[in-house]
């Protein structure tokens, strides 16, 4: 099939900044992403998308995104804090304080939506729970243990968790810009940092099989 005939996925990724400085392991993730998905004998085309951490970058790749009519959006980040995948269900339009690499900062800390005004939290439509629950199903035998294999304490992650704090910097800011262009179609992921515990390439396993998940709601709902 034709790219031209293919439906379109984005998923983006964050470059470096404050506390990853040399490597952002959302990026390093995401572009190991596979170029197509296919689905129902539908194919689409799994577009790859790095972004400045910066307000005026997030704001542009966010129009840019959408002007396309993509079938899904999926934004990436890195927590330092992660220890397996987290899937956000909701973003917030009231803690946006911190500086971006350009040293830019939103004024009160939240912005005028061009759809939802000033809402002050946007949730995702999608299945968070569900996708959770199938991903870490399919992803039960690829994570790593808390303590050596060996040991009395050994226990596995699970590959992926709900979660409700996507922060208050340019992971939440993204997520609430691209929840107000389309909740149905929308999703925000933080990755752990790289070997914390997953490789980049664990990491973008499980990203694809949360892609992989997200696309067959959006095509049940548009049935």
């Amino acid at each position: 099939m034709a790219s031209s005939d293919r439906k379109l996925i984005v998923v983006s990724g964050f470059g470096p900044f404050l506390g990853h400085e040399t490597v952002n392991a959302s990026w390093e993730a995401v572009k190991l992403l596979p170029e197509v998905l296919s689905h129902n004998d539908i194919e689409y085309d799994i577009e790859k998308r790095l972004v400045a951490v910066e307000y005026g970058a997030v704001d542009e790749a966010v129009t840019e995104i959408w002007k396309r009519q993509p079938d899904l959006v999926i934004h990436v980040g890195v927590s330092g804090v992660a220890k397996c995948v987290y899937i956000e269900k909701l973003a917030y339009n009231h803690k946006f304080r911190r500086a971006d690499n350009c040293d830019k900062r939103l004024p009160n800390g939240s912005c005028e939506l061009p759809n939802h005004g000033h809402a002050n939290v946007l949730k995702t439509e999608l299945d968070v729970d569900k996708i959770v629950a199938i991903v870490n199903e399919k992803c039960a035998d690829c994570v790593a243990p808390t303590e050596p294999p060996h040991s009395d304490n050994a226990r596995h992650l699970s590959a992926t968790k709900a979660s409700k704090n996507v922060g208050d910097f340019l992971c939440g800011y993204i997520y609430l810009k691209s929840l107000d262009m389309d909740k149905k179609r929308s999703l925000f992921v933080h990755v752990p940092p790289i070997d914390k515990p997953f490789s980049s390439e664990k990491t973008a396993d499980i990203v694809f099989r949360i892609v992989e998940q997200c696309i067959q709601q959006v095509v049940a709902c548009d049935a």
